[in-house]
């Protein structure tokens, strides 16, 4: 904040709390009369220690004529509601009530789509809406699993201990990662932290897909009322991309069909054995196609 003529209960440029007759001061009260520079003895009347120091401690610029408040998170010196948000995150990050302890940088780095990192990221952080966090939260609901209608619907059982969710890991080959001793523990943010610190790149992406296809089977059952066998839970979500042959190119193909429209989008891209991005392309025919031809 640069200081001057700024004053009043609407431009608080001293922290709160504070004698009210403070935030009828402008800045020049605290200076000199005849040269800009503190008044250091009448800061220190005014002000405890702490405050007192952050005052003189801010420099006063002769060559500024009119003074005004600024935020000092901008270069141009307006506020944003984005580095107002990230300010408000530094603070909250740094307080022991909301930091969860944990690498969070292997939860970013799943080699996963991002929509399931971020289901690992709200796994973690407890702010996953299961029955039992909802009625935490005095929302009424069944306590049992929407699944298998046999235990408590909460993290832990609806991911490793719901005998749907373990024919999943089953099915998608990851039995060894689930029975694994080092991966017991009583919680699930304990689980997916140890997981993603031991595991290959490749596996803990395929677990992170894994569980977000648990997940939306889950959901499918709340909303939908639909029971999806193992098979259709988990195959269509675990393929992954693989690279051609040394000098080769992959392209891969897609299309999406407009109902009663009679025609036909499709997208083309073309990555060399790397997996970089060469070439894409798209496209509409005025006629309905299958993806195969």
């Amino acid at each position: 904040m640069i200081l001057g003529c700024v004053r009043g209960s609407a431009n608080r440029w001293v922290p709160s709390p504070q004698p009210a007759g403070v935030y009828q001061l402008s800045v020049r009260d605290l200076l000199h009369d005849n040269y800009k520079e503190w008044n250091i003895v009448k800061v220190r009347n005014l002000f405890s220690r702490d405050v007192a120091e952050k005052i003189l401690e801010t420099p006063l610029v002769s060559s500024v004529r009119e003074d005004k408040v600024v935020w000092e998170e901008e270069r141009n010196g307006c506020y944003s509601v984005k580095s107002g948000y990230k300010l408000a995150m530094c603070y909250l990050i740094g307080s022991d009530k909301y930091h969860v302890m944990g690498n969070w940088n292997d939860i970013w780095k799943v080699q996963a789509p991002h929509k399931a990192r971020h289901l690992l990221w709200r796994l973690c952080r407890g702010c996953l809406p299961t029955h039992s966090r909802l009625l935490e939260r005095r929302v009424e609901c069944t306590l049992n699993c929407l699944v298998c209608d046999k235990e408590i619907d909460d993290e832990l059982h609806i991911f490793f201990r719901c005998a749907v969710a373990r024919d999943s890991w089953s099915a998608a080959g990851l039995s060894s990662v689930l029975h694994n001793a080092t991966y017991q523990q009583t919680n699930a943010m304990d689980r997916i932290f140890t997981i993603c610190s031991n595991e290959s790149s490749d596996t803990v992406g395929r677990v992170a897909m894994l569980l977000w296809c648990i997940w939306q089977n889950r959901n499918d059952k709340l909303w939908n009322d639909n029971s999806n066998n193992v098979s259709g839970t988990t195959d269509a979500d675990l393929v992954r991309w693989e690279k051609p042959a040394l000098d080769w190119v992959k392209c891969n193909v897609d299309v999406a069909f407009v109902s009663g429209s009679g025609r036909t989008s499709m997208g083309l891209c073309f990555r060399d054995n790397n997996g970089h991005f060469m070439a894409d392309m798209t496209q509409w025919q005025q006629t309905v196609i299958s993806s195969v031809e």
